[in-house]
């Protein structure tokens, strides 16, 4: 048998979880008046604070954090843009310089081969279309479940 009293915290844990408690302070409390006088105390504080009206605001608090959050600036997709402008001149430079070579490429070529080639890039060009729009509905999905932030 315990001898010691048991603690706040062990009191507190017997009477929101009983079964997490050792044999031996179960036997305690059974045994001693002074714990179980806690006991009754929590147990009531417990069932009060569940009890008690849920506290609600009188006020919108959406509204009043949305009020203190600076404006969004649009940013221009300056990077896109630079990326964009070097890769088209870089094409048209190679195609200047090796136009000569690319016209005996492309006549070399069997149409066969030609049209394979362009169905492959078509296929391609589709499968990753569709990946992106599926994507696209995952991500819709799911910023349409979350209602985290209803304005």
């Amino acid at each position: 048998m315990i001898t010691a009293h048991l603690t706040e915290t062990e009191i507190q844990l017997y009477v929101a979880e009983p079964e997490a408690i050792s044999r031996q302070l179960v036997t305690h409390l059974e045994d001693c008046a002074l714990c179980r006088a806690k006991v009754a105390n929590y147990v009531s504080l417990f069932k009060q604070i569940q009890e008690a009206p849920k506290p609600t605001f009188d006020f919108d608090l959406t509204a009043l954090v949305l009020e203190q959050l600076p404006a969004p600036k649009m940013a221009f997709p300056w990077a896109a843009i630079l990326i964009s402008v070097l890769a088209t001149a870089l094409v048209a430079v190679s195609a200047v310089f090796f136009w000569s070579g690319i016209v005996v490429l492309i006549k070399g070529v069997s149409g066969v081969l030609l049209a394979v080639a362009a169905t492959g890039a078509v296929v391609i060009v589709g499968f990753q279309a569709i990946e992106l729009l599926k994507q696209h509905q995952k991500q819709m999905d799911t910023l349409l479940a979350q209602k985290t932030l209803q304005l």
